[in-house]
């Protein structure tokens, strides 16, 4: 998709997402990556203003039309500074892991500011072992992890040479619209899209019914799903973490090697989305007893975010194009085995029966609501407390870089992604791959869940009982790969956001008191860090 066919305007979902956020419930993901060595942050923040032209919604801004008549647009910012959106931290010493957490929880507390492009990045100095760290904010309406996977490969290098930069463009923003133009622009678009989305309905819903005619697969699928139908449709009870949140987040985050994951995969003849599944599901058996719950006869339902996102060249990775799986696992079964057969059972009828798509299919209607009932309902969230949870927890696993990527020449260590959490959800799980590690990122809400951290034992005790049980031995630590100085050569023009994404992100997407303060803020502008 070329840059001038960017579409302006918001989807329904990319809407959702910014009409459903509120202050106990930020919607922006993101991720903490740490570095060998120190990031020079004024070639940063040259390298990421040189790639602007690549990722035209970092210099874009949120634009509402009168009375919310239409869905809202994307317009050039002509106010863009680079630097009110890449800050510079230093940790005090003796600069900790637990001190990155605390400063990561503190960045991701707070709404991004909408009279500006919704995104920040955080350089981050002074971790031990010469480390360094970016933090990157990112709002959900821009990108969906899919995309955000996509946005880092154009913000990373892929390899450790240092390129020279190439000249810095003047930016000459075209002139936003009136609000008398943004009003009528969104009265006509909004009654323009009503056939179109009955169309796209009506198309949906005679493929999928096709679907089911012409593939044996869907048809046993569904009949296994009728028969799962009492443990799907089995009354959920709140579990310890959900209770009403206060927006303050806390971080947690482990990492497993990814060759033990395929093992396990392997032996037990599953995938690796169940694995994740099972050990998450585990974990959380394991909370809800830390609280003195039973979870005999109980059931656990995860958010599974699954990418529906086409084989699309170059932007195509900017916006929100997921579904949802929708599983429901048993919390009272202690055998590891058999609680990921059993996950591994539902999960293969869900996605033969394209549960995933009759999922988009229902999205698609309220699709068409108008948009001025839409951003009303999004207002008052009061008709979501019901007194049977929706959901328990959002699980997203999003494959990441197979191979290391680089900031300034210095190599990616980690990438621990973000997502939100809110509502009644006090705890959610984001699941990321990347150069051969596995990594899991809690993220927890400081009222709903203060003892979230516990989460992370949890994760880890559940993920060794698993691997012991399918008799998948430790993996051999490798040794840290020695980074190679190399002379400066012309860099090629980068490569666009969906050009970089390894080819299995076209699969799906399974499953984002005040902290003490640990950082000093580099004053390289006016902008502040607002701790």
């Amino acid at each position: 998709m070329a840059l001038s066919q960017l579409p302006q305007r918001f989807g329904a979902l990319d809407a959702a997402f910014l009409n459903f956020e509120s202050k106990e419930m930020p919607l922006h993901i993101g991720g903490v990556c740490t570095f060998e060595g120190i990031i020079p942050f004024e070639r940063f923040v040259a390298g990421i203003e040189s790639k602007l032209d690549l990722i035209p919604r970092y210099r874009e801004k949120v634009m509402r039309p009168f009375l919310n008549i239409g869905y809202p647009t994307w317009q050039y910012d002509p106010d863009f500074d680079i630097r009110r959106h890449i800050f510079h931290v230093k940790l005090d010493p003796p600069g900790t892991d637990e001190q990155l957490r605390e400063l990561s929880g503190r960045i991701f507390t707070p709404l991004l500011d909408r009279n500006k492009p919704l995104w920040e990045t955080y350089v981050v100095d002074g971790l031990k072992g010469n480390r360094s760290a970016i933090i990157i904010k990112v709002h959900h309406c821009i990108v969906d992890g899919v995309g955000g996977i996509g946005l880092l490969n154009v913000i990373m290098d892929p390899s450790p040479e240092v390129h020279p930069l190439p000249r810095k463009k003047a930016y000459r923003p075209p002139k936003p619209p009136d609000g008398a133009s943004l009003f009528v622009d969104a009265f006509t678009d909004s009654l323009a899209q009503i056939p179109k989305r009955l169309e796209e309905v009506r198309d949906s819903l005679l493929g999928y019914g096709a679907l089911l005619v012409g593939d044996n697969f869907a048809a046993l699928g569904l009949e296994r799903v009728v028969d799962m139908m009492p443990e799907l449709l089995a009354p959920l009870e709140h579990l310890p973490f959900n209770r009403t949140c206060s927006g303050e987040r806390q971080v947690f985050w482990t990492e497993f090697p990814f060759a033990e994951a395929r093992a396990i995969r392997t032996a037990c003849k599953c995938t690796v989305n169940d694995v994740v599944l099972t050990v998450v599901a585990g974990a959380v058996a394991k909370y809800t007893k830390l609280h003195g719950q039973t979870v005999k006869n109980r059931f656990f339902r995860p958010l599974v975010p699954v990418n529906v996102r086409p084989q699309e060249p170059a932007l195509g990775a900017f916006g929100n194009l997921i579904s949802l799986l929708p599983v429901t696992l048993p919390l009272g079964i202690r055998d590891p085995i058999a609680r990921i057969k059993h996950i591994h059972e539902q999960t293969q009828a869900m996605k033969g029966a394209r549960m995933p798509e009759l999922v988009r299919l229902g999205l698609a209607w309220l699709g068409l609501l108008p948009p001025p009932v839409q951003a009303a309902l999004a207002g008052n969230l009061g008709w979501l407390n019901t007194p049977i949870p929706l959901f328990h927890m959002v699980c997203t696993n999003v494959p990441g870089p197979e191979l290391p990527l680089y900031a300034c020449g210095k190599r990616m260590l980690a990438c621990y992604p973000h997502v939100p959490t809110g509502m009644d959800v006090g705890i959610s799980v984001a699941i990321e791959s990347y150069d051969q590690k596995l990594y899991f990122a809690l993220t927890t809400d400081a009222l709903a869940a203060p003892d979230g951290g516990r989460m992370k034992d949890f994760l880890e005790a559940s993920f060794k009982e698993l691997r012991e049980a399918a008799g998948v031995p430790p993996a051999r630590r490798q040794a840290k790969p020695k980074t190679k100085t190399r002379k400066p050569r012309v860099k090629p023009e980068p490569k666009l956001a969906a050009d970089v994404v390894s080819e299995k992100l076209a699969g799906e997407e399974v499953v984002e008191s005040s902290a003490p303060a640990h950082a000093s803020v580099t004053p390289v502008s006016d902008a502040t860090l607002r701790m």
